[in-house]
């Protein structure tokens, strides 16, 4: 004889719904935390790329305009 699937009832949908959400709610708390560090890393490469062409400026022995006229010919 082969059995029937049980049927699930109204409290246990309930229940699978909530811990359902309960796991959504988990995974979205790590994924806005990992965008967060995303974000803070990227800042942070961006703020030590300005630092290394604010050196790299500082050592050149071009003058302003030379170097703007440089950099907006590559534009």
């Amino acid at each position: 004889m082969m059995k029937m699937p049980r049927t699930k009832n109204i409290k246990t949908i309930e229940a699978e719904i909530s811990q359902t959400e309960e796991q959504l709610r988990r995974l979205k708390e790590r994924c806005d935390k990992a965008s967060q560090k995303l974000d803070a890393l990227y800042e942070l490469k961006k703020h030590r790329e300005q630092e290394e062409l604010l050196k790299a400026i500082d050592k050149s022995t071009r003058t302003k305009a030379e170097i703007l006229a440089f950099l907006e010919s590559h534009a």
